[in-house]
């Protein structure tokens, strides 16, 4: 069998990408790809096909992107850096850059237009499932969903992630990643009820605790970077983030000591994970982090700069205790 070619850099006015538009375009993803304006095509597509989803992340020339009307999932759709337009059967379509819409491949000629150079992604959702979860998911294509709605920046956040590492975790790993991005999506749709208070406490959760592990990773190598900037950043008490971290099973006092041997973090992907530990043995950033972290999140009880109490104050209170007085 032939794989399919995922991507094209050429003239579009040639037989390349004439082959190129009908074995993978129409054949594969069920969509026409149509060049918008003059001049050279671009456009590098990278799949991830996910237990509950497909998502498909791309980047190149202003596209167009039209429908066969042969699928018949939902599409959740964004870009980053390019405003969409089109039309979804009688309605319109215009969504600002950064902004989320839904979109219906089952009507054909159906089309979504990414009308600058930038990234195009998407999120194929089955119709059904959807629906079940969502009652109102169908009300809300061609409509734009701000990217700035705090429950939207999570679901964007997530997918990133899980995008970037969907090739790289465990089946049983990927499943629990493709319920929570499902669970984010219908929150994000809007969905009421049970369903919803079971997709906070599964997927709001988890996507919650996987973009506080990235933001970690991603400032490392900050100086400034403690629990009180993090709990600023993501609109949280460190009393919440404190508790996320004990219920994963990642304890401040396991960071601390491992901090000298191992990158920090070990849950976290350790592609991108910083060493914890000079060669040398002196702590580096990270590790000092890793310290500054262990004292903040630790019970007063337990932290070594409150006086400890005498061995003689310790039996007084527990005979206080036992005999009443």
């Amino acid at each position: 069998m032939i794989q399919p070619q995922l991507s094209f850099d050429g003239d579009p006015n040639g037989q390349a990408y004439e082959r190129w538009r009908e074995q993978f375009c129409r054949q594969v993803a069920d969509v026409d790809f149509v060049p918008i304006g003059e001049g050279r095509v671009h456009r590098t597509i990278s799949p991830a096909i996910l237990p509950r989803l497909r998502l498909s992340a791309s980047f190149g020339t202003p596209m167009s992107f039209v429908s066969l009307g042969t699928n018949d999932e939902l599409v959740i759709t964004m870009s980053p850096n390019s405003a969409l337009s089109g039309v979804m059967g009688r309605r319109p379509l215009e969504v600002a850059a950064g902004d989320v819409t839904i979109g219906n491949p089952s009507i054909k000629g159906a089309h979504i237009t990414q009308t600058t150079h930038g990234n195009f992604q998407t999120a194929l959702l089955p119709r059904k499932a959807l629906l079940r979860a969502c009652p109102n998911a169908e009300d809300l294509i061609a409509q734009s969903i701000p990217g700035a709605n705090p429950i939207t920046s999570m679901f964007l956040r997530y997918y990133d992630l899980a995008h970037t590492y969907a090739d790289k975790l465990a089946p049983a790993e990927l499943d629990a990643v493709s319920q929570h991005l499902f669970d984010l999506s219908v929150l994000m749709i809007g969905a009421r009820g049970d369903v919803a208070e079971q997709a906070r406490m599964r997927g709001l959760a988890a996507a919650r605790l996987e973009t506080l592990k990235s933001d970690i990773l991603a400032q490392l190598d900050n100086p400034a970077l403690s629990l009180t900037v993090l709990s600023a950043a993501h609109r949280i008490s460190p009393r919440t983030i404190q508790l996320m971290f004990e219920q994963a099973g990642i304890t401040s006092r396991a960071r601390s000591s491992r901090s000298r041997t191992s990158p920090a973090f070990t849950t976290f992907p350790t592609s991108t994970a910083h060493s914890a530990a000079a060669s040398d043995g002196r702590p580096t950033t990270s590790g000092s982090f890793l310290a500054r972290w262990a004292k903040e999140t630790q019970p007063r009880s337990c932290r070594s700069d409150r006086p400890a109490a005498s061995a003689a104050t310790r039996p007084a209170r527990h005979r206080s205790r036992t005999h009443g007085r």
